[in-house]
C-alpha cells in the first residue's frame, strides 16, 4: 500500500513536470517562454531547456538539408485547420523571408534573430522532448516498466507483463483500422501523418505538416512512423522525413545509429511503404493486404 502511494506521488510529479514544460514550449499559452521569444526584437535571455531544445533543432534542420526547420511559425499560423483557412500565394512568399533555421544563433545563453518577425514554433520537435524529460525523471525514480504516450509522442519501457509492448500503427486513410503493428521496449515511437489536422478544399487534402521550402503541405508521404531511443529525436525525424519522403528520407534514416522509420506514401491511387534496413527488428506485422512494399527504395 505504501509503495502504490509512493508511485503514484512520483506519477503526478511527473505530470506537473510535463505540465510546467508544456507552458514553457507551447504557442497556446501567452506567457511561455516561446512567445516570449517571438515577442523579442533581436536578442533575449533563454533557459537552459530551451537552448538545449533550439540546438537540437538546429542539428535536426542541418542533418535535413532544412526539411525540418522551427522558424516556419509565421506561415504555419496562417492556416486555420478549424475553419478551413489557407494563407494566399502572396502572404506565403512574403512569409518565406523569415523562413531560415540559420537565421537563429544561441550565444552565452541568449537567443539572437537575425530579423524581428522571425517566429518560431517548436510543434515539430517540443513533445519529444518533453516526453524524454519525463521518462528520464521517471528513470532516476526507480520507474522502469511505464508508458508515457503524448498525443502520438510514445515512449515505452519494460512491459511488466509481457517485456515488449505491441503498438498499433494507425491506417492514414481508415481511422478505424491499423496499416501494421510492432512490438518495442525501451524505445520512442513517433508516427506523424496528414490525417492528424488538415482539411480539404478543391478536392485536395490541406493538411498541418508544411514545406519550410515553399510554405505548403508536403505530399511526399502520408504517414511516417520512427522508432528511435529517444522522442526528441523520433519527433524531429518524423516531420522531415515526411517532408522530404521516401527515397531521401530513407537514406536519412539509414545514417543513423539505432534509429528506424515506416514511410507509407501514394503513388496511382495505391498505398506503398518501405522501412529502414533494421525495422523488422521490431516484428512489423502489415495489417493491409492492399499496400505495396517498394523494395527498391529501401
Amino acid at each position: 500500500m505504501e509503495k502504490n502511494k509512493h508511485n503514484r506521488e512520483i506519477i503526478d510529479s511527473a505530470f506537473a513536470l510535463i505540465q510546467t514544460l508544456e507552458e514553457q514550449f507551447s504557442l497556446t499559452y501567452p506567457e511561455s517562454e516561446i512567445n516570449k521569444i517571438n515577442e523579442c526584437k533581436y536578442s533575449i535571455a533563454i533557459s537552459e531547456n530551451m537552448r538545449d531544445l533550439l540546438q537540437k533543432s538546429k542539428q535536426m534542420s542541418i542533418e535535413s538539408d532544412g526539411a525540418f526547420d522551427m522558424t516556419i511559425g509565421k506561415i504555419i499560423s496562417m492556416y486555420d485547420f478549424v475553419d478551413g483557412i489557407m494563407p494566399s500565394t502572396e502572404e506565403i512568399d512574403s512569409a518565406l523571408s523569415f523562413v531560415g533555421y540559420e537565421k537563429i544563433i544561441c550565444h552565452e545563453g541568449n537567443l539572437i534573430k537575425n530579423d524581428p518577425q522571425m517566429f518560431i514554433d517548436l510543434g515539430g520537435i517540443a513533445k519529444g522532448f518533453i516526453v524524454d524529460k519525463a521518462t528520464q525523471y521517471l528513470k532516476e525514480k526507480g520507474i522502469d516498466d511505464a508508458a508515457i504516450n503524448a498525443g502520438g509522442d510514445l515512449f515505452v519501457m519494460r512491459n511488466p507483463e509481457t517485456e515488449y509492448w505491441k503498438i498499433g500503427i494507425q491506417h492514414p486513410r481508415n481511422q478505424a483500422a491499423l496499416f501494421g503493428s510492432i512490438k518495442v521496449k525501451d524505445r520512442a515511437v513517433v508516427t506523424s501523418g496528414d490525417y492528424e489536422q488538415f482539411f480539404m478544399k478543391n478536392g485536395q487534402r490541406i493538411h498541418h505538416i508544411i514545406d519550410p521550402k515553399t510554405g505548403l503541405p508536403s505530399y511526399n508521404s502520408i504517414s511516417v512512423t520512427v522508432i528511435a531511443p529517444n522522442a526528441t529525436i523520433a519527433d524531429a525525424l518524423c516531420t522531415a522525413i515526411f517532408i522530404m519522403g521516401p527515397e531521401v528520407g530513407i537514406k536519412l534514416v539509414d545514417r543513423k545509429d539505432d534509429v528506424e522509420a515506416l514511410i507509407i506514401y501514394e503513388q496511382d491511387e495505391e498505398f506503398h511503404y518501405v522501412f529502414s534496413h533494421n525495422f523488422d527488428k521490431y516484428n512489423f506485422t502489415l495489417l493491409d493486404s492492399t499496400a505495396l512494399f517498394d523494395k527498391d527504395l529501401q
